[in-house]
This record gives C-alpha cells, sequence and structure tokens, in this order.
C-alpha cells in the first residue's frame, strides 16, 4: 500500500475505463482523530449503550430487520457528532474525489450512523448506493470511522471490498483503531464476522458510518 505525505495510504486498479473484476479505489487515512477526540468519542459512545438500536436494512417504511444479512446495534441521529465530523469529511472529499472518480464543485451533505458489532455481528455483502437516496441527492461516497477500547477485546470485522463484477477478487482492509476508510458508495463491500469472546458492549467493533451525499451540481465520470 502506498504511503503519502498527506497521510493518506490509496490502494486503487488505475484504469480509466475500469473493466470487470477491477477494485474500485479507495484511501486509508491512520489517525484520523486526535487522542483526546477519541477518548471522548468512546465515552460517549459507552455512556449511551442504552439508546442503540438493532440495525435495519432498507430507509423509511421499508426498513426492516434482517439478521440473515445484517446484524450489529446503531444509534441514530447524531448531531452532536457533526462538529467533529462534518469539517473532515468535507476536507478529505475535496482530496481524494478526482481518485473516486468524482468531480465536486458544491459542498456535501453528511448522513452519519454509530454502529457496534459486538459477538458475531456482521454485514452481508451489500452497495450504499441502494439506501439513503431521495430526489436531490444521493450517495456517492462512504466512509468507515473505526476505533475501540484498548486493549482491543475482538477479533475478525475487516472490511472487505469487492471487485466490479467479480466475487472472487477482495480487499481486505482491517478496522485499526483510530483509522478511515473511504470508498465509492458504488464499490460492493462487506463486514467479515466478528469474535468478541467477552459479549461486553465495551468490546465492540465500533464505527462512525459516514455516507457522502451529491447534490445536482456532482457528477460522476468513468
Amino acid at each position: 500500500m502506498e504511503s503519502r505525505n498527506d497521510g493518506l495510504d490509496a490502494k486503487a486498479d488505475r484504469e480509466a475505463a475500469r473493466p470487470k473484476g477491477a477494485l474500485l479505489p479507495y484511501r486509508v487515512v491512520n489517525d484520523f482523530l486526535d487522542e483526546d477526540s477519541v477518548d471522548g468519542l468512546l465515552r460517549l459512545t459507552l455512556s449511551r449503550e442504552a439508546q442503540f438500536r438493532k440495525t435495519t436494512i432498507g430507509t423509511g417504511d421499508a426498513a426492516r430487520l434482517a439478521p440473515d444479512v445484517r446484524m450489529s446495534l446503531c444509534l441514530r441521529p447524531l448531531e452532536d457528532l457533526q462538529p467533529l465530523f462534518v469539517p473532515r469529511l468535507r476536507e478529505l472529499a475535496s482530496r481524494v474525489a478526482g481518485d473516486m472518480g468524482l468531480s465536486v464543485v458544491d459542498e456535501l451533505l453528511i448522513e452519519l450512523e454509530l454502529v457496534a458489532h459486538g459477538d458475531g455481528a456482521f454485514y452481508k455483502r451489500h452497495i450504499d448506493t441502494q439506501t439513503g437516496g431521495d430526489a436531490t441527492s444521493r450517495r456517492v461516497l462512504s466512509g468507515v470511522y473505526y476505533f475501540n477500547h484498548q486493549p482491543k477485546g475482538f477479533s475478525g470485522g475487516a472490511l472487505r471490498l469487492y471487485a466490479v463484477g467479480a466475487d472472487k477478487r477482495f480487499f481486505d482492509i482491517e478496522p485499526a483503531h483510530n483509522s478511515f476508510v473511504v470508498f465509492p458508495s458504488w464499490a460492493p463491500h462487506e463486514v467479515m464476522p466478528v469474535s468478541c469472546p467477552s459479549g461486553e458492549f465495551i468490546h465492540s467493533r465500533f464505527a462512525v458510518n459516514c455516507w457522502m451525499r451529491r447534490t445536482t451540481s456532482w457528477t460522476q465520470y468513468s
């Protein structure tokens, strides 16, 4: 994985026209937040354990539990996390948009979800553009911020990014503490099963799912 002076690691198939079986680009940012912010986020998460609910698939009236597809706990809305994440996400998007096949000409709309993956949690292969869209905006960039209690109390839970149109070509990204990964929302991906022997909430694989949505002034190109 290429190391860059801007703190970003990059991995991608660089062909202008991406054939079947090509991995879409992604970026990994290490040390995404300062230590005080990470500690505060973990304290906030633990203090709200009772407010977490089982995750669903779909949106609005079509939202439903699907334990054979997705199993985890989530918390929404997250207005108090907006100041921490939104400025960073907008700045990051402006730096990676070209690599992701996007042209940015306007501010992004940001959607956040706090998720806890405990023992046995997972999310089978899916794409993010199937949810969260409306007449004026839709998801174009997806990001995941990872954090956990130290020492780490779980294993597994890698983010598996699949190649376009292929089931057997993929790349796994480990959910490293205080790291952030961003990729196109139309990239097929999966959360691999988590093992958390203690079964305690504090030992979960925590993540902030971040979806960056375009307005009509965004364009996608190949």
